[in-house]
């Protein structure tokens, strides 16, 4: 539900039960309810892949919180055990795909960590995250099957 590559994911995941548990989440997640990858620099931010911001619903983070920490290969696992076929890779393309029809393409760039390199993209545009997150979150409530 945030667009972020598998990697990333479990690092956030696993970075917001650490935050959690220390009761510094506030150090990850602005007022506005936005994850600030780009706070934790050594762990999303990178020569080419980055992750800058995502935007999730906060009773996820919430339930994320009270979790315990995951691996790819324990996740892995999960999904076998339930007889199911594993097919983490294209969900990053499935929100992708789902998230333009709401957002402009910049804003999915820019939840998915791409910076687009068009001169508008990198000097001019600048989106409202108010505004922004309550598309996102009217769209993965959408995506997630109005919930």
């Amino acid at each position: 539900m945030s667009g972020l590559r598998k990697e990333e994911g479990i690092t956030s995941f696993n970075l917001i039960i650490d935050l959690s548990k220390q009761g510094g989440l506030n150090g990850y997640l602005n007022e506005n309810g936005v994850l600030e990858h780009f706070r934790f620099k050594e762990k999303f931010l990178r020569v080419t892949k980055n992750a800058y911001v995502s935007i999730v619903p906060m009773d996820l983070i919430s339930e994320i919180g009270r979790t315990q920490k995951v691996t790819y290969a324990g996740i892995v696992k999960r999904i076998h055990r339930r007889e199911m076929r594993c097919r983490i890779n294209e969900l990053r393309d499935y929100y992708g795909t789902f998230m333009v029809r709401p957002l402009i393409r910049e804003e999915v760039d820019l939840q998915q960590g791409r910076v687009g390199k068009s001169i508008f993209a990198r000097f001019y545009w600048s989106p409202s995250f108010k505004e922004l997150q309550s598309r996102v979150l009217k769209a993965i409530h959408e995506m997630d099957g109005g919930a």
